[in-house]
């Protein structure tokens, strides 16, 4: 009977142990993380401004702010691609995100202007580009 109860309870912790946190833990823990870091100057001009979980879509959002007197339309509108395909790689390669993009989640890029807080830019990748 002793041998059975040790058993069980061994039984009970290695299930236990084997739990593993949904896509919302995972994201919202992640979220907890970065916030204290933030805002954070990505690139001359580009500050990520926060991040967040979109449950409904399943999505990770990122906004940043871009100092539109540096990074006019004309510059944006040039340089979208490339930015783009350098998101991507970068999507692709991290390791930080390899769960998350196995459990289907997609990202968003939002950038939006420092002098009027409008949105210059949104890039989204959805889980089947990555």
């Amino acid at each position: 009977m002793k041998k059975a109860l040790i058993t069980l309870n061994i039984l009970v912790l290695l299930l236990a142990g084997c739990h593993r946190a949904s896509i919302e833990e995972q994201c919202a823990e992640m979220v907890r993380k970065e916030w204290r870091r933030m805002p954070r100057n990505i690139t001359q001009g580009v500050v990520l401004d926060s991040l967040h979980y979109d449950r409904r879509t399943n999505t990770l959002v990122y906004y940043h702010t871009i100092n539109d007197t540096l990074y006019t339309a004309e510059a944006i509108r040039h340089g979208k691609q490339q930015l783009r395909e350098q998101l991507l790689i970068d999507i692709s390669n991290s390791v930080a995100l390899k769960r998350l993009k196995e459990e289907g989640l997609s990202f968003r890029y939002v950038y939006l202007a420092l002098s009027d807080g409008k949105e210059c830019l949104t890039m989204q990748f959805q889980n089947d580009e990555l």
